[in-house]
């Protein structure tokens, strides 16, 4: 799906083309968009792998230290719009930048922590605020470059998320055992540094099919108007008796351009008088979109695409067609089902390794459970990623994801009944793997909903949604093991908030087929008349 611009230059319109190029440096972007789940997503889950430590340095219960996780989780999720803003308003390049030098900064003042109340500022806040400003831009450059290998481009990107867990769950539990946790932390400051380099990568994608506008202003194009307009009455006055008529222009009749003008006034005009008419048009326009939910669209975005080059509602109308999406039914079941998407899947890996602890199991497996995580969460990423993209279960995206949620609360239910290092390796292949494929279709997903154009900002929507959820899922997990002494209630209720999740996407995909085929029935009734 091409992204498009349009500029004015000489009163004409000239519509930019950008174009998916589908490979070529788009696999950097990938490779950096890789490198960046390692840092930001592996990183935040190995925070698990301190959870025991901080408990017994700073001698604080379950609930009391969960907050650490919680607030590096929310803080990212939170400030993920702020990431979409700034990857607009600047560059993708220079917001992950920003944010690496963020997150390196908040993870070597962590090790320096006298308290818990410290770490939740350094690591919580300031580590969480750097990942939120690389993480958006860095997944969104990826929806620019691909379209009909999206999935598997996504897929090979988030694998970094399973990869990263692998190698450094067990790297993180070897350097606590060498170094203590401050020591750790110094370390993966230094690691997540590598952000700067991911964001040199993100090169942004060169427009084709159109020219360029450089210099020109309004006050110059009002000029450039006047001017054509006097040509104009030069040019249609009759010659005299041995004169001949004018043919100045060399491309094209003045006439011609004096038409352009005239039609662009008259549709400017057209539009500062219904700008709101357009806008309150767009939910019932899209109600009516015989698409299943979750289908990609071209239709979205030009109903979205309602711009109008008046100067006074500039800024309004960029702010409206940015976050126009918000309202659009398929993305209002989307948003809903992540809420509940978004409570499930953090407690799980928080209290992994603590679990194991509980049940016997020793630190080094505890750890290899987390990379055994990671990898089964590689072969989600990839192979989701690649059925997704099969021309014949493209319209099954929104199911397959679906799918992946469900299996995710079906495993965590089970949890509780895992006992031993075996059955934990059982739970950690499936939980993992699904977990993989779930990563991996949020953004195709997203995409499918509003569109490539408005992938930067929906993105930043739906990072924004997980996090209420992550704030408090783990230290409500914590409250129930620290009140009941097991972890029975704390994994069933996640379970239950995965199902709900894909339960509230099912009642999406119903309402829009009831509706697609009371429309149908509208149009054949109509249609006979």
């Amino acid at each position: 799906m091409a992204v498009s611009k349009e500029k004015l230059e000489r009163g004409r319109k000239v519509l930019e083309v950008t174009t998916p190029p589908e490979g070529g440096w788009g696999w950097m972007i990938v490779a950096g968009c890789f490198l960046a789940t390692i840092c930001i997503r592996a990183v935040t889950r190995c925070v698990s792998m301190f959870f025991v430590e901080f408990q017994l340095h700073f001698g604080k219960d379950y609930s009391t230290t969960a907050w650490i996780h919680s607030l590096v989780d929310s803080t990212t999720m939170l400030c993920a719009p702020l990431g979409s803003f700034l990857g607009n308003r600047l560059s993708c390049r220079s917001t992950v930048i920003l944010g690496g030098l963020l997150s390196s900064t908040g993870l070597v003042l962590s090790s320096f922590a006298s308290c818990l109340e410290h770490l939740y500022i350094s690591m919580g806040i300031i580590t969480g605020l750097g990942f939120a400003l690389s993480y958006t831009p860095a997944v969104a450059m990826v929806g620019g470059y691909f379209r009909e290998r999206k999935a598997l481009a996504y897929g090979i990107a988030l694998s970094g998320n399973g990869i990263g867990t692998f190698v450094l769950a067990p790297a993180v539990q070897l350097l606590i055992e060498l170094y203590s946790w401050r020591g750790a932390l110094l370390v993966l400051g230094g690691f997540v540094s590598n952000l700067c380099v991911c964001g040199a990568l993100m090169r942004p994608l060169v427009p084709r099919g159109g020219k360029r506008l450089q210099g020109k202003n309004e006050s110059n194009l009002e000029k450039d108007c006047t001017t054509t307009m006097l040509d104009t009455k030069d040019t249609q006055k009759e010659p005299t008796l041995g004169e001949t008529k004018l043919s100045r222009p060399e491309n094209g009749s003045t006439i011609d351009d004096f038409k352009t003008v005239e039609f662009m006034n008259m549709k400017n005009k057209a539009a500062d008088i219904k700008p709101q008419t357009e806008v309150s048009g767009l939910i019932e326009k899209k109600n009516l979109d015989p698409h299943v939910l979750g289908d990609s669209s071209p239709s979205t975005e030009a109903l979205l695409n309602t711009k109008t080059p008046s100067k006074g509602r500039f800024v309004c109308l960029q702010s409206t067609q940015d976050f126009g999406f918000l309202l659009l039914p398929d993305f209002l079941f989307l948003s809903v089902s992540l809420l509940f998407l978004a409570y499930g899947c953090s407690t799980p890996v928080v209290y992994l390794v603590p679990y194991a602890l509980s049940v016997g199991v020793g630190y080094q497996q505890a750890a290899f459970l987390m990379s055994i995580f990671g990898v089964s969460g590689i072969v989600g990423n990839i192979t989701f990623g690649w059925i997704s993209d099969r021309k014949y279960l493209k319209k099954y995206r929104m199911l397959t994801y679906m799918v992946a949620i469900g299996m995710e609360g079906l495993c965590c239910m089970c949890l509780p009944l895992f006992n031993s290092f075996s059955f934990l390796v059982a739970f950690c292949i499936l939980y993992g793997y699904f977990d993989g494929a779930y990563v991996a279709l949020i953004p195709v997903v997203t995409s499918d909903v509003v569109g490539s154009n408005y992938l930067t900002c929906a993105l930043g929507v739906v990072y924004f949604l997980h996090a209420a959820p992550y704030l408090v899922s783990p230290p409500i997990g914590g409250w129930f093991v620290d009140k009941t002494g097991n972890y029975t209630a704390t994994f069933f209720i996640s379970g239950t908030s995965f199902m709900i999740s894909s339960v509230v996407l099912a009642a999406g995909m119903l309402v829009k087929h009831c509706q697609r085929k009371r429309s149908n029935s509208a149009s054949a009734q109509h249609s006979l008349i």
